[in-house]
């Protein structure tokens, strides 16, 4: 009898192995199974006014691509006897991983720092959702640039990019576009563009780009500033706190006469170093500034406490109200758990005092606790990596910096079942919101910044590509598939006024016949080049035939037309980056 058990337990072992190779093959797989073909004429390739650009491979060391995830491209897969290979070295790649070194980095003085204690959340990217099952997508818009400059610092360090450290949407969003302004009363306006998706030719790419207001009647107003400032021991380094210092002069001779400023710190325990000064009495708040040494524990939560304090003395209904949180995001006295500062912060932005963070440091830096606070306390989350990204953010932009245009938007998609299968979000994994909460003015979202632009995008299937999901429903909605011909999707834009507590929605229709990549306009051509950077740096398995080659193609032929600072030197980082990834591949 033992050996009768042994021998089925064998059999049953081996029979749950073909089943797992069978699934993961694209001959016996259900996701190969495709019905007949139902096109939508939005679909369908309308490059007529545009000639078409083929994007030629370059040599092995040139080029580089993330082979498509089974899950999603099993038709474009090939044969089982192609997979093997793959797999193999996939799987081998996966042991070379783990047994790599610490990842390391050099500071600015040239110091080797080891990159290992960095904190970045954990990502689970979004997903591809049948539109036959949920039909809406809705998210909180954010302006958030804080990986773009983090991804940044790494490069120019000589590392490749922490997976996790890239943030798609926080990527694209660094940039500027070029959207039509508002015109209709909202401080906000809507624009859409469609096209084939770079990295899969059988998918599409959907843009919908936001642009608000250059003007708000609070950036007239003046603004009433709160510096909080971390001065513990962790800051003592040329990347922290002499950069900060110097940022912060830089922000001081762009205000105006009518500001305000006051200076927390904390390390150990929080002090206040500058009771709110006007901004005309700049000798002592330079002083104050010059005064400032690291040293000591870090007493977050203590400081956060006290910076909100003096925000409420100086607070001006009529100005911007806004704390601003510089620090490495090492918390380590008192309340410092991510759940308690969260929770303190939400309260605390009742009163009207916004929270920014201005992450900064390297080797230290805890990533995933400033996105936490920056979320709670309805501001932005920058990263400062040089004098350069200052001037930006407190010279150039500091009007979208300081000021918000509307705050607590809300993006909702209705994807019309007849042109859409699938779509999928591309990050924003942080502010996906149930469909319920849109039109919940309690439920908290992100602000958008005077004169800013912003981009989402949808990777989409096509009607009649890919899998038919196998739904068997009781009780059916009968609806129609859309009110146009050539409607692709619903979009309703959901805001409040800077000082309102009442959301006011608006809606555009998306109904741009698709086009090949190099036929779309500018803005997704430049959006698609950093998205395709970002799945490769991000190790997206949603990055199909992803490659630095695209990128490059694209963001270089955008460039050639605008010229932009910021651009350029994307081009340049990618640049640099190349060798480093074929290596690592």
């Amino acid at each position: 009898m033992r050996y009768i058990f042994t021998l089925c337990l064998l059999l049953l072992v081996a029979g749950a192995f073909f089943a797992f190779q069978a699934a993961d093959d694209p001959v016996f797989s259900d996701s190969a199974k495709t019905t007949s073909p139902q096109t939508h004429s939005i679909n369908e390739l309308d490059d007529s006014q545009h000639p078409t650009v083929v994007y030629q491979e370059q040599a092995a060391q040139q080029f580089i691509a993330v082979k498509p995830s089974p899950a999603h491209h099993a038709g474009n897969m090939g044969s089982k006897a192609e997979l093997e290979p793959r797999r193999a070295h996939e799987y081998s790649k996966l042991a070379a991983d783990m047994a790599s070194p610490m990842l390391m980095t050099r500071n600015p003085m040239g110091e080797v720092i080891p990159l290992d204690r960095e904190n970045y959340a954990a990502k689970n990217e979004n997903r591809f959702l049948s539109v036959a099952i949920s039909p809406l997508s809705t998210f909180g818009l954010e302006v958030d640039s804080a990986s773009y400059s983090n991804v940044r610092r790494q490069i120019n360090q000589g590392s490749v990019p922490i997976p996790s450290s890239v943030r798609l949407e926080e990527m694209v969003n660094y940039f500027d576009y070029n959207f039509p302004a508002p015109s209709d009363g909202h401080p906000l306006a809507v624009m859409s563009d469609y096209a084939v998706a770079p990295w899969n030719p059988n998918h599409r790419l959907a843009m919908i780009g936001v642009k608000a207001t250059d003007q708000s009647a609070m950036s007239d107003k003046g603004a009433r500033i709160t510096f909080l400032l971390d001065t513990s021991g962790s800051m003592n380094s040329a990347d922290k706190l002499p950069l900060l210092i110097r940022s912060f002069q830089t922000l001081l001779s762009n205000l105006k006469p009518q500001d305000q400023v006051a200076i927390v710190t904390y390390a150990g325990s929080a002090g206040l170093v500058l009771a709110p000064t006007p901004v005309t009495e700049s000798h002592r708040i330079h002083q104050a500034l010059a005064n400032l040494t690291a040293g000591g524990f870090t007493a977050g939560g203590a400081g956060i406490q006290l910076a909100y304090d003096v925000a409420r003395k100086q607070y001006d209904e009529n100005a911007t109200n806004l704390v601003i949180l510089a620090t490495d995001g090492d918390f380590n006295v008192g309340v410092s758990g991510d759940g308690e500062l969260k929770s303190m912060i939400e309260k605390q932005r009742e009163s009207g005092v916004f929270l920014s963070i201005i992450g900064m440091g390297t080797g230290n830096y805890q990533d995933a606790k400033m996105q936490v606070l920056a979320e709670a306390g309805n501001g932005v989350a920058h990263y400062l990596d040089s004098d350069s990204e200052a001037q930006r953010l407190f010279g150039s932009e500091l009007t979208r910096t300081l000021h918000i245009a509307a705050k607590d938007v809300k993006i909702q998609v209705e994807f019309n079942p007849a042109a859409v299968a699938q779509y999928r979000l591309l990050g924003y994994e942080s502010r996906v919101m149930n469909a319920e909460d849109f039109r919940d003015d309690k439920k908290d979202s992100g602000e958008i910044g005077v004169g800013h632009s912003v981009v989402a995008l949808y990777e989409i299937i096509p009607s009649g590509i890919g899998a038919t999901p196998d739904i068997e429903r009781r009780y059916q909605t009968t609806r129609t598939a859309g009110s146009e011909e050539m409607e692709l999707a619903y979009v309703k834009v959901r805001y409040k006024q800077p000082d309102g507590d009442k959301g006011v929605e608006f809606a555009h229709a998306m109904t741009t016949k698709a086009k090949s990549i190099a036929a779309a306009t500018p803005d997704l051509q430049w959006a698609s080049a950093v998205a395709e950077l970002s799945l490769l740096l991000s190790k997206s398995e949603h990055a199909g035939s992803a490659s630095l080659h695209g990128v490059l193609s694209r963001a270089k032929g955008v460039n050639a037309k605008l010229n932009d600072a910021k651009r350029t030197e994307f081009v340049n980082l990618v640049e640099r980056l190349t060798p480093r990834l074929v290596a690592q591949d």
